[in-house]
């Protein structure tokens, strides 16, 4: 789940596998360690390799911001986070002076994890009733395609080992 500013507010386990298994699980629950997918794209090299075509998570990342300021211009982190992202990102500069408004609902990326491999996603963010700005991210792939299989790998291998004995046990 993501607040308004592109914050992450929640995620399950795969989803944090898939898209910042290099972070700490735990970083959305505090509030000063909370990771920020704008942040992420334009300032994280793990995230910048994990999209084949960067360039277009990084305007889908900036047009979303550019819809957060329309709709809270005094909002203070919000401007903190656009000039924390102006002096740090020549891209997200230059994306940035473009103007370009983004409030995408689905978006279709070719990802490149480090673990499962190459994949075709298709993420759908839906607003959360009543939450102001909030919104779910859901992540798919085709059905029967290796992209679901290497999402399926990703969702077992981020699973916790629950009724394993030590490997020096004896059973």
């Amino acid at each position: 789940m993501l607040g308004r500013r592109s914050d992450v507010l929640a995620w399950n386990r795969t989803g944090h596998a898939l898209f910042a298994g290099h972070l700490d699980p735990a970083s959305p629950d505090h509030l000063d360690r909370r990771p920020n997918t704008a942040r992420l794209v334009f300032l994280d090299a793990h995230t910048r390799d994990l999209y084949e075509d960067w360039p277009k998570k990084a305007r889908d990342a900036v047009g979303r911001l550019r819809l957060a300021v329309g709709r809270y211009p005094d909002d203070p982190v919000l401007a903190t986070l656009i000039g924390q992202l102006v002096m740090h990102s020549p891209e997200f500069t230059a994306m940035w002076s473009e103007h370009r408004v983004r409030a995408w609902d689905i978006a279709n990326y070719r990802m490149r994890h480090p673990l499962v491999g190459a994949m075709d996603v298709t993420q759908q963010a839906m607003s959360v009733p009543n939450e102001q700005g909030q919104r779910i991210v859901v992540v798919t792939a085709e059905a029967g395609s290796a992209a679901q299989a290497a999402l399926t790998l990703l969702a077992q291998a981020s699973a916790p080992v629950v009724g394993r004995l030590p490997s020096n046990s004896i059973s």
